[in-house]
């Protein structure tokens, strides 16, 4: 099949690593070189000795060059698929058996995150790196992440309390958020129990089923080509998901917009036959677009803030959600702003900690937007992509369904 790029060069300005590395368009130039050269010339050695970091380790996989593209090239995919090409036997069997044990493996990760909590100064940071270097060095830097101070402590070790009798939807807190806390030093509610309060305050209360530990969307394993691994959990999450939902019956409200992208769209291919007969059956809803359409109309806002910056995520992009965060933003202050250069934080789950370049430099013209100013609320909907913009600001991000709580509170 031709290479339909035209070199249009509409997906660079969409790419985080546009002024890092290289963008799309460069991309799929360079591949096209390097299929180009003979085998053992020089140029395709030193195309291929930088391709690696370049092109497939620096693409944060969001797949925004996508929709900016005219003929929907997905040259996010094509790096997933490269970073799939070069896992060993033994990677992808040690992916499969994270998915088999993710139970263990996201009761270790809270845990791993807790006691970091209590490491608070910056010795205790310098260590936190170095010891995250060193497994990085002796395993391999694109499957270690490297400490940051910015990340958030741990989550709470309890979900909130539901009942599924009356429930309206069925509530599924995403890996990230059963693992990882909200903003520290912010008073108030954790983001489930934020959800589970402003749901039941709408009149549309939320049940959180009893063994979602050890689910996840799939994300982990789709964004670093890991596809054994990505065929076990998506399956689970799917046939967990009909169980909880009756059926389909009940919506499933995701409080994280990648994994929302992910349950609904991003795990089809991986599925089985029979599977995803019963995934065309479930309602997969974001929890912005759950508070915009079903609990707004119902929520009496008795406080507003003055002013709000946004940070629509790419996979809210993806699923067409910006208005609804907008929406919502709009209900709890008297100021919505979106930057201009708004654009995907390349955080991208756990890319800005292997490389968090990549995050400064593709938030750069965001973050020097951002803090032009003061906001009284920086909002968004991904916890990690909160910290790639905690990161770039220094300012707090937290879900906009943190702040719509406080708004309605009695």
């Amino acid at each position: 099949m031709a290479d339909p790029c035209i070199e249009c060069g509409f997906c660079e300005p969409t790419c985080p690593s546009e002024d890092l590395t290289t963008t799309p368009r460069q991309r799929i130039v360079l591949r096209r070189e390097m299929m180009r050269q003979q085998p053992g010339s020089p140029v395709l050695e030193g195309l291929l000795d930088a391709y690696g970091y370049d092109a497939v380790d620096t693409c944060a996989g969001d797949s925004t060059c996508k929709l900016a593209c005219p003929v929907g090239i997905d040259t996010g995919a094509l790096m997933r698929d490269f970073r799939h090409r070069r896992h060993s036997p033994r990677e992808e069997r040690a992916a499969e058996l994270a998915a088999r044990r993710f139970g263990a493996v996201e009761v270790a990760a809270r845990l791993a995150v807790a006691a970091a909590d209590k490491v608070t100064d910056a010795v205790g940071d310098r260590i936190l790196r170095a010891v995250t270097g060193v497994a990085r060095k002796a395993i391999r830097p694109d499957l270690v992440p490297e400490w940051l101070p910015q990340i958030p402590g741990a989550a709470a070790r309890k979900l909130p309390s539901t009942s599924r009798g009356g429930a309206a939807a069925v509530y599924y807190p995403a890996c990230v958020n059963r693992i990882f806390g909200g903003p520290d030093g912010r008073p108030g509610p954790s983001l489930p129990q934020a959800v589970v309060a402003v749901s039941q305050r709408a009149g549309k209360p939320v049940w959180i089923p009893g063994d979602v530990r050890g689910t996840c969307c799939a994300t982990i394993w789709h964004s670093k080509g890991y596809d054994a691994g990505n065929r076990v959990m998506a399956n689970r999450i799917v046939e967990a998901a009909w169980g909880w939902t009756a059926g389909g019956r009940l919506p499933l409200v995701v409080d994280a917009s990648s994994c929302t992208l992910g349950i609904a769209h991003e795990v089809v291919p991986y599925l089985t036959d029979d599977n995803r007969t019963l995934h065309a059956e479930l309602r997969i809803v974001d929890s912005i677009v759950w508070a915009a359409e079903e609990l707004l109309p119902h929520l009496k806002v008795l406080r507003t803030v003055g002013s709000a910056v946004l940070h629509p995520t790419c996979s809210m992009r993806h699923l067409d959600d910006e208005a609804h965060l907008r929406a919502v933003a709009e209900a709890c202050a008297d100021e919505v702003v979106v930057p201009y250069d708004a654009e995907c934080c390349a955080f991208a789950g756990d890319r800005g900690m292997l490389h968090p370049e990549l995050t400064e430099s593709a938030t750069a013209r965001e973050a020097a937007e951002v803090t032009a100013r003061e906001f009284y609320a920086h909002l968004s909907a991904n916890r990690m992509c909160e910290v790639g913009m905690d990161r770039a600001t220094g300012r707090s991000y937290y879900s906009a369904l943190l702040e719509l709580e406080r708004a309605t509170r009695p």
